[in-house]
């Protein structure tokens, strides 16, 4: 990892907008009422697909969403997960 990522996600954390992005992305999840993709979550949040995939993977780490299925993207047409919110989040 560079140097200015490390100083990058350094920030990001520091200014408290990892934890926003979580709380939206656990609001969306609730209000779609159905497993979006990370490239659905950017988009709807205004957010880069790779901000969302790391703000994913670490409540995937922690427990709070899960990947429930894999399906074709209407987007990009590539296979890709689709996540959900575990139960009791």
């Amino acid at each position: 990892m560079r140097t200015t990522s490390k100083m990058a996600y350094k920030d990001l954390v520091g200014s408290g907008s990892k934890d926003r992005q979580i709380d939206y992305i656990k609001r969306l999840l609730i209000c779609a009422g159905k497993p979006l993709s990370s490239r659905e979550i950017a988009k709807a949040i205004n957010i880069e697909t790779s901000s969302a995939s790391g703000r994913i993977n670490h409540m995937k780490q922690i427990g709070i969403v899960e990947e429930v299925e894999k399906k074709k993207c209407e987007t990009t047409g590539r296979l890709v997960s689709f996540i959900q919110l575990v139960r009791g989040n």
